[in-house]
């Protein structure tokens, strides 16, 4: 059995082990934070395919037939979630729309302000405690192994394992020499709210409800550059005063837990192989910025065809 080394344990990172192994791979993980610890515990964790081109979307169909059937499964973190998608532009049907369980357009009476354009649809909404939870406790119970340990360069675990698999979301700006990296740093509120059915996604102002297993998470900010991780008590007001004037129940919800993560910014999410110096592949998976959720299984199931092709594996396992 070939042993792969995949450094970082968020929802990429943890995927990707996932799939390594039902791929026949013993895998080690190599993280500088434990998966509950990782910026994708802050995140909204919806799938949305909106805005993707190319690879994304083939990436986020896989990980769409992946998660429906997780939402008919008890305490797996994925629901089926409504949410309203809503735009200040006219916009045409999604690329994704016969993919989805239930779909239609917002009419203009939905609509308020700015807003002109929209749709209301079953989404897979994920509460990541609860599914990095379970990807991890399914990583170690197939025999898998995870070590905490700080990672600066990839030349530090070359001679470790024959594969690794970068998943070192924004660290891969250090890990990986990769100067296109940037932070995109969020800020979200988990909330106690009561009564909330339909969540709601206006992408552009960044105004986010999300009703979770967990709680309705509210949110956010993106800001380009900003490497700060550190809570600020302005932005928390900020969000829950934009999001109390969209849906009234959040103004008396107490305050669950607050979280702040940075989001993997590049141009474009990198996956591909490289050859290292000492012989030994890497196969990089980072630079998903805000829709890691939605492209996490979709990317591991590359990763893992491609270390089959660098290695010749044999084909799944059908455990």
């Amino acid at each position: 059995m070939s042993k792969v080394i995949v450094i970082g344990s968020g929802v990429i990172g943890l995927s990707s082990a996932r799939c390594l192994q039902l791929a026949g791979y013993d895998v080690r993980i190599v993280t500088r934070e434990l998966p509950l610890a990782t910026t994708s515990v802050a995140a909204g964790a919806v799938w949305s395919g909106s805005d993707l081109n190319g690879r994304s979307r083939a990436w986020a169909k896989a990980t769409l037939e992946y998660f429906l059937p997780l939402t008919k499964k008890p305490n797996s973190g994925v629901t089926l979630q409504r949410m309203r998608e809503v735009y200040a532009r006219k916009v045409p049907d999604p690329w994704y729309r016969a993919l989805l369980p239930f779909f239609q357009r917002l009419s203009k009476h939905e609509m308020r302000g700015r807003l002109i354009g929209g749709y209301l649809m079953d989404v897979p909404m994920v509460a990541p405690p609860i599914y990095l939870e379970r990807l991890h406790d399914q990583f170690l119970a197939a025999g898998g192994r995870l070590e905490r340990r700080m990672v600066d360069s990839l030349e530090e675990l070359a001679g470790e394992a024959s594969l690794l698999v970068n998943c070192t979301g924004v660290g891969a700006r250090e890990v990986a020499k990769d100067d296109s990296v940037y932070p995109m740093r969020g800020q979200t509120i988990l909330t106690d709210a009561k009564g909330i059915r339909v969540g709601y996604m206006d992408n552009s102002a960044v105004d986010h409800i999300f009703p979770r297993a967990d709680g309705v998470l509210i949110g956010g900010v993106k800001v380009k550059g900003d490497w700060n991780r550190q809570l600020d008590p302005a932005i928390s007001a900020d969000i829950m005063r934009r999001c109390s004037r969209i849906e009234k129940r959040l103004a008396d919800a107490k305050v669950l837990q607050e979280f702040v993560g940075l989001r993997p910014g590049r141009d474009e999410a990198r996956l591909e192989v490289e050859q290292l110096a000492n012989g030994g592949k890497v196969i990089h998976n980072y630079g998903h910025a805000a829709v890691g959720y939605t492209l996490s299984w979709g990317c591991a199931l590359e990763v893992a065809a491609l270390a089959r092709q660098t290695e010749a594996k044999p084909e799944w396992s059908q455990d």
